[in-house]
């Protein structure tokens, strides 16, 4: 899992509420979470900030949906941002939920769960498609 998030505070509460289920990797903003991927670390779900400097949220989702390497990596937005314009525009540009700060960790946890059960879904779904479409009919 990795936690785009400036603030040193949310960046502990978050790792704190979820190192137990998840290994955890905290990155203060979009250039180091960019750089982070390109090094070829991996997760299986990011959650981000809207409001960091160097690269944004919203830029750092319409950069990671616009990768053929990453494009697939389930992302939660997490933001102070409390008005449904912007919780549009980012489910809009690519982001898989918005959870409003100051938010309940249990809650968090639980919509991990399920972007997480949902993407891993998607991907059987479509390999299974994939198998049935390749196979030969005999």
């Amino acid at each position: 899992m990795l936690v785009v998030e400036d603030d040193t505070f949310i960046r502990k509460i978050l790792r704190h509420s979820l190192e137990k289920d998840f290994t955890v990797t905290t990155l203060g903003n979009g250039i180091e979470a960019m750089t982070w991927l390109e090094e070829g670390h991996t997760a299986d779900i990011m959650i981000t900030d809207l409001q960091m400097p160097f690269l944004n949220g919203q830029e750092l989702i319409q950069t990671i949906r616009s990768s053929s390497l990453f494009g697939h990596l389930p992302i939660i937005v997490v933001s102070n941002h409390d008005d449904s314009t912007m919780r549009i525009t980012c489910l809009e540009i690519g982001a898989d939920d918005y959870i409003v700060k100051p938010f309940n960790p249990l809650e968090v946890r639980a919509k991990i769960m399920a972007v997480m059960r949902r993407s891993e879904q998607r991907n059987s779904g479509a390999s299974s498609l994939t198998t049935a479409v390749d196979d030969p009919v005999i």
